[in-house]
């Protein structure tokens, strides 16, 4: 095997882990596997994102800046991208829990919907909204593709990036974000009356209180879809990776328990594993964030290792926080490198 890259796609330290010392990476214990590939590999800044660098290293130049919900669209309907002068957005349902002063935003906050219950709300929400032209649609991921005609693309903050934190920081802000907004907080009233939050409760899943959208700020075209490439696998349950892997002429599966599942088709070459922190939060596991990933580093990341150890696999990349390190064989030999605890080289 070529290559094995492992993305922890919802753990974002704040900017000022860096200068406090990289506490907040510390923070997150029992990761040997990303330790060790935090002290020995090469590591490399992400401006534009995971996502953006995925596509660049699938050599899909042709996808540079375009809006992700217009890839995210490719997993449904790709003509769904060119519909007038309708903006699309990925609409995310969230759980977000409001205090005396300000709204948060928990790892479990970010909701993925089940087929049925995605059916449900998008079919009240064309009758409730449908007059004004918008229309959500479901995605495979447990999101919705929004399309709303007459609201301007503005750049809005994916909700990972402020999950474990507030949500004031990844509102839309400025003269232009105005019908958005507006429409966020009709959005919310309309969701406060679902029969479908009653079911949920009932069932003990977080109610949804909104829908946070984003990916709608970019190039706006078709993308083309390319003959499937079976040597390249991708496994996760995200919006932008799920339309990706479908313009890449294949389907995106769904994560696997361990990585030796994702690796048992012995004809790949590369092997894409999107981790969510939040996902393994809402699978039953009982335990905080900095547990999930420990989780993530005993099932992927230090099994990868051994891998890349046996002679497996020729490279391993590991993507946290906006920063990419990339191991090889004789990555290790690097024993001047100062050991860094928990995430603290990605912070």
């Amino acid at each position: 095997m070529r290559e094995i890259v492992i993305v922890i796609a919802d753990v974002y330290l704040p900017p000022a882990a860096a200068e406090a010392g990289s506490a907040a990476g510390a923070s997150f214990h029992n990761v040997p596997g990303i330790e060790c590939a935090g002290r020995f590999g090469a590591r490399a800044g992400l401006a534009g994102g995971w996502r953006e660098w995925l596509a660049e290293s699938l050599g899909r130049a042709d996808l540079a800046g375009v809006a992700p919900a217009c890839i995210a669209a490719a997993a449904i309907d790709a003509a769904a991208t060119a519909r007038g002068t309708a903006t699309s957005w990925i609409a995310t349902a969230v759980h977000l829990s409001a205090g005396l002063t300000r709204v948060h935003l928990d790892h479990r906050g970010i909701l993925r919907l089940p087929r049925a219950q995605q059916s449900a709300l998008a079919a009240d929400f064309t009758y409730v909204f449908g007059s004004s032209g918008y229309e959500l649609t479901p995605l495979p991921s447990g999101d919705f593709l929004l399309t709303t005609p007459g609201i301007t693309p503005v750049s809005t903050t994916e909700p990972a990036r402020c999950a474990g934190g507030e949500v004031a920081q990844g509102l839309p802000d400025g003269t232009a974000a105005g019908p958005l907004r507006r429409l966020l907080t009709e959005v919310e009233m309309w969701l406060h009356g679902q029969a479908l939050n009653d079911a949920r409760r009932a069932q003990g899943m977080l109610p949804v209180t909104a829908l946070w959208l984003w990916g709608a700020a970019g190039r706006r075209l078709q993308p083309q879809v390319r003959p499937a490439r079976a040597k390249e696998q991708a496994f996760g349950r995200d919006a932008y990776l799920n339309g990706l892997w479908h313009l890449q002429g294949s389907a995106c599966r769904a994560l696997p328990q361990g990585l030796a599942e994702a690796l048992a088709d012995g004809d790949a070459q590369r092997v894409i594993l999107v981790l969510e922190a939040g996902g393994e939060l809402h699978s039953g596991f009982q335990g905080t964030v900095a547990e999930a990933v420990a989780q993530f580093d005993s099932r992927f990341v230090s099994p990868a290792l051994r891998a890349l150890r046996a002679g497996e696999c020729a490279n391993l990349t590991l993507i946290v926080n906006d920063t990419r390190v990339m191991m090889r064989r004789t990555s290790g030999l690097r024993r001047w490198r100062r050991a860094r605890a928990g995430l603290g080289a990605f912070a």
